[in-house]
């Protein structure tokens, strides 16, 4: 009966302690109730029993909370694994005090590797949410770009013709939807109480939405088949223009010609379409960003303003502004929808020649169409700030190692007491990690303001960086980063710690002495590992920075100065050519009588800060298929428009008053188009005919410029043809105002003259010409600015790293230098052996640096212009800037070593 009442009481206990210790306490249990205790004693043994196992189970459930997995162990035998834990907790401590015993060392050891590890994490954040995160839409794995290829020229991701994408769509068997779009951004006039106003709109194909998996936040998207009258917002326009207005839907908008288009929705705040590299080269404007879509009609009045149709009324199929998007079907590849529509246009080439020959067909999965283009320069980015942030891990490794030596007598003592290898080790890992906790905690607020930062400074054009953010992956990412630092920076003084033999360090420290060969050899590979790595990041940012002055120092082919330049729709009532003639010649008058203006002109594309638009041209005497026509830009000219750019006439004239609509057309072309259409021949008094169409007139070339870079400062220069806007007046032209001083200080001035003029003159994307040319190395600057930070920051990484190490060992020999005082030595003796000593160690790292930056250099070939990836000025220069700087940071300790008293150095125990 008793033992059935004990084993009813040991239930109070845990069961693993039932397991360890029930046996034996069953056995003391018989022992003392065989004895003198009594019925009561025996009860009141059963009830302390009872206490005391409740109690223990409390605390086990205690312990259960804080460490879920090892508890049970706390019983066994050796109680290994709950000793870890008390081990670890008890080194958690020990590195609590040192910290708070060394501040300084502490918080630049933080300092550092919040350095590396938020400006790290701030990269990957930049390059998760513009390569890694999914695309706005449904599935977007299985969206892809279908281009036109034009074979004749070698170009794949040209723009497609209605006609084409019309067939495309209905004989595909690849896709399980295709939805077109045109591929440029219209600057849309829309008609306000005050007067008129520059909205920014895209036509799209009715199923658009639907077929990209998005619907409206408010209202609805379009219907199939709906082809005109309605119109769809972007979230930020409705907010931005009609201040979120949650009544917006029906409203009517007057858009262009007086015509009404209702609102019937607004997208959600995440959808953005189309994306800047889902756009081609031709159109109005270099914005961006859509306020509105609008959709495609096929025919009736919206079809023709749009030149849908030929002159037969037919879905026009030689003229390329379309592109397409399509979603694949379950388990066919990009590879297969490609050879699907290559098949289609090599039917199509067969069914129309004349239109079709020498055009095939792309496919690109949209997530490369989208940010395919900066995918190389982000790549680069991510490896700078690898190699940043294994710099300032070895840094800081150096400084624990530092510390190290300055705690062995201390790591000794506790060796010499019993603390095995394995025990220092683990000290000295739980201490660097703790201190990249510490680092990754603060290097969150670095990334925060770093990647707030870069979204600051980012262009304009950088695809997807309003989608920058830091989400669960930025923050995996960084708890990641943080604990590999951490063992990282741990690794190599806690082995050479564990290593050294307590004797023989109490009896050195007992001397003066510290470290050891070991010790140093760990800290001159360091230092070496500093200068290898610093020569590597730096050889790729002295490439950037050489081919971003060799694209600055590009000649353009006109005047960048001065010249300030807009882009403006005429008024709508003015609806034939003598009209906006008239009203052309009171404009430029008007502007030339302002205060401090030279000259003003006006074209259809501005050179950078518009996209172009290309025609084709038959030569006379050279009779070829249309399919064969060469290409070429074609742009107007109108009044000065020469002179204000600074663009000089090669041969021939200009356009003058004489050439009026009805004196025979005239043409200037540029010198490229001269050699390459009329080699060997005087281009002035050649015919030409633009478009495919055999019975225009001929136009006369009566004069030739100089090449212009439209589209870049990179950009190959292309054939352009110029007509003058006396013999075709555009409607949206681009001005150019040359100006005696500063342009930007007459632009509230021309905006006014032009209200004056006629209020419901839009003025609209009004810039100085300097600036079109800075924004158009935007991209290679940003990416400069970072790379140019990482070298910076690896040159001073390097520069603290061989201070630091010539400065220990400065301290470690001082006894030595004294001894070589003492016996005579100069001190500039002593300033050449420590310069020397660093100079070697720098220069064994440079060497190895440029071992590692010749293949890596090759990488950047996609990055550079103006230069080869193995530019001999670069890889001469790092390496000397970096020996020049090994060798300024040994001078320190250097000079500190000459100022040593003999005498008090040999006094030194």
């Amino acid at each position: 009966m008793r033992d059935f009442l004990f084993s009813i009481a040991l239930v109070a206990y845990p069961r693993a302690f039932r397991r360890r210790f029930g046996d034996e306490m069953r056995d003391e249990f018989r022992r003392r109730t065989l004895g003198t205790l009594g019925t009561l004693g025996t009860l009141g043994t059963l009830g302390t029993l009872i206490v005391n196992g409740l109690g223990e189970r409390a605390s086990a459930i205690k312990r259960w909370a804080y460490f879920p997995n090892f508890t049970p162990h706390l019983y066994e035998s050796n109680g290994s694994h709950f000793m870890f834990w008390e081990t670890l907790r008890s080194d958690i401590r020990h590195t609590i005090r040192l910290a708070i015993k060394t501040p300084v060392f502490s918080s630049l050891t933080v300092l550092a590797l919040a350095l590396g590890i938020g400006a790290t994490t701030a990269i990957f954040a930049v390059v998760n949410g513009v390569l890694l995160q999914a695309l706005p839409y449904r599935d977007d794995g299985r969206l892809v770009n279908i281009w036109s290829f034009n074979t004749k020229e070698n170009l794949p991701r040209n723009p497609i013709s209605p006609a084409n994408f019309l067939d495309f769509q209905k004989m595909n068997t690849t896709l399980d939807g295709l939805e077109g779009y045109f591929t440029f951004v219209t600057p849309t006039q829309m008609q306000t109480d005050s007067g008129s106003e520059i909205a920014y709109s895209v036509f799209v194909t009715s199923n658009l939405f639907n077929m990209l998996g998005r619907s409206a936040a408010l209202g609805r998207a379009f219907t199939l088949g709906e082809e005109s009258g309605v119109t769809v917002l972007s979230d930020g326009y409705w907010r931005r223009r009609f201040g979120a207005d949650p009544n917006i839907i029906g409203k009517t908008l007057t858009l262009n010609a007086g015509t009404q288009w209702q609102i019937i929705g607004v997208m959600p705040p995440d959808f953005v379409f189309p994306y800047s590299g889902m756009l081609g080269p031709s159109g109005f404007t270099r914005v961006t960003g859509v306020d509105m879509w609008l959709p495609i009609a096929y025919s009736g009045p919206m079809a023709a303003n749009n030149r849908m149709l030929d002159a037969r009324g037919q879905i026009v199929r030689n003229v390329h502004w379309w592109g397409a998007i399509g979603r694949l079907k379950q388990g066919v590849s990009p590879e297969q929808a490609e050879a699907d529509m290559k098949t289609i246009a090599a039917q199509l080439e067969q069914s129309y020649p004349n239109t079709n020959k020498g055009w095939s067909a792309t496919v690109v999965p949209s997530i490369d169409q989208s940010v395919g283009a900066i995918r190389p320069a982000l790549l680069i980015l991510m490896a700078g700030i690898a190699f940043v942030l294994i710099m300032a891990s070895v840094n800081v490794a150096n400084l624990l190692l530092a510390r190290s030596i300055a705690r062995e007598k201390e790591l000794a003592t506790r060796a010499a007491l019993g603390a095995g290898r394995a025990r220092i080790v683990r000290q000295l890992l739980t201490e660097s990690v703790l201190f990249a906790v510490a680092g990754g905690i603060v290097g969150m607020i670095v990334m925060w303001w770093t990647v707030r930062g870069l979204i600051a400074l980012a262009p304009a054009d950088l695809p997807r960086m309003n989608e920058v953010a830091v989400n669960w992956q930025v923050l995996l990412a960084a708890g990641l980063t943080t604990m590999v630092t951490g063992v990282f920076v741990g690794v190599l003084p806690a082995l050479s710690s564990a290593s050294v033999n307590p004797q023989a360090s109490l009896q050195d420290a007992s001397r003066g002495t510290v470290g050891g060969a070991l010790r140093r050899r760990a800290r001159a590979g360091l230092v070496i590992a500093e200068v290898a790595l610093a020569v590597a990041i730096t050889t790729g940012a002295m490439l950037l920075l050489r081919s971003f002055v060799s694209v600055t120092n590009v000649n353009p082919g006109f005047e960048t100065t001065q010249l300030l330049t807009w882009q403006m729709n005429l008024p709508q009532h003015l609806t034939n050519a003598d009209d906006r003639l008239a009203f052309y010649r009171d404009f430029f008058a008007r502007m030339e009588a302002l205060p401090g203006v030279v000259s003003v002109g006006g074209t259809t594309r501005v050179p950078l800060g518009s996209t172009s638009v290309s025609t084709s041209v038959q030569i006379e005497g050279r009779p070829v298929p249309a399919a064969e026509l060469p290409e070429v830009q074609f742009r107007r000219a109108m009044h000065n428009y020469f002179e204000a750019m600074g663009i000089p006439i090669r041969q021939g004239r200009n356009f003058n008053q004489n050439d009026s609509p009805t004196a025979p057309p005239v043409a200037v072309i540029n010198e490229t188009m001269a050699h390459k259409l009329f080699p060997n021949q005087d281009p002035i008094g050649q015919h030409v005919r633009t478009g495919p169409n055999a019975s225009g007139p001929w136009t006369t070339i009566i004069g030739v410029i100089g090449d212009v870079r439209h589209g870049g400062l990179e950009e190959v220069p292309q054939p352009e043809l110029y007509i003058s806007y006396l013999q075709g007046p555009p409607v949206s032209p681009f001005i150019v105002l040359r100006t005696t001083s500063d342009p930007a200080l007459l632009a509230e001035t021309v905006r006014a003259e032009a209200r004056r003029i006629d209020k419901n003159l839009p003025i609209y994307e009004m810039r100085t010409m300097s600036t079109l040319r800075s924004q158009a190395v935007s991209t290679r600057r940003f990416v400069l600015l970072i790379v140019g930070a990482f070298g910076a920051l690896a040159l001073g990484l390097a520069a603290i790293g061989v201070y630091g190490v010539m400065s220990l060992i400065v301290s470690e020999r001082t006894r030595e230098v004294g001894v070589r005082l003492a016996l005579g030595a100069e001190p500039s003796q002593l300033l050449r052996m420590i310069v020397g000593q660093a100079a070697k160690l720098a220069g064994v790292g440079v060497a190895i640096g440029l071992v590692v930056a010749l293949p890596l250099a090759p990488l950047l070939d996609s990055q550079l212009y103006g230069i080869r990836s193995l530019d001999p000025m670069t890889f001469l220069s790092v390496p000397a800037v970096l020996l020049v700087i090994a060798a300024l940071a040994a001078m320190v300790p250097a000079r500190k070593a000459m100022r040593i008293d003999p005498l008090a150095a040999l006094r030194i125990d």
